[in-house]
C-alpha cells in the first residue's frame, strides 16, 4: 500500500484554490472594463423591473431622452418618453 503524499496534496490544492482566484479576478475586471465602456454609449439601459416571467419594464436613455418601454417576447412598446431637462424627472 501507498503511503498518501500530504505535501503533493497541499500544493495541489493551493494551485488549484489560486487558479479559482486567478479567473474570479479576470471576471469581475472584464466586468469593470465593459462597464466603462457602456458609458460612452448613447443608448443605455438604467433600469429593467421584470412584471411577469416573461415580461418587463425598462428604463432607456437616449441622449438627453428617457423613454419608458414594455418588452415581452412579442413586441417592444413605448409607455412614455420624455427629455431628461423636464421638471417631473429625479
Amino acid at each position: 500500500m501507498q503511503s498518501f503524499n500530504w505535501t503533493q496534496f497541499l500544493a495541489s490544492t493551493i494551485g488549484i484554490a489560486m487558479l479559482l482566484l486567478g479567473a474570479l479576478w479576470w471576471v469581475r475586471r472584464q466586468k469593470n472594463l465593459t462597464g466603462g465602456l457602456l458609458s460612452d454609449r448613447r443608448i443605455q439601459v438604467l433600469e429593467a423591473m421584470p412584471l411577469s416571467l416573461k415580461h418587463k419594464m425598462v428604463l432607456i436613455q437616449v441622449d438627453d431622452q428617457l423613454v419608458l418601454a414594455s418588452v415581452s417576447p412579442a413586441e417592444v412598446k413605448t409607455l412614455h418618453a420624455w427629455t431628461q431637462g423636464a421638471d417631473h424627472v429625479a
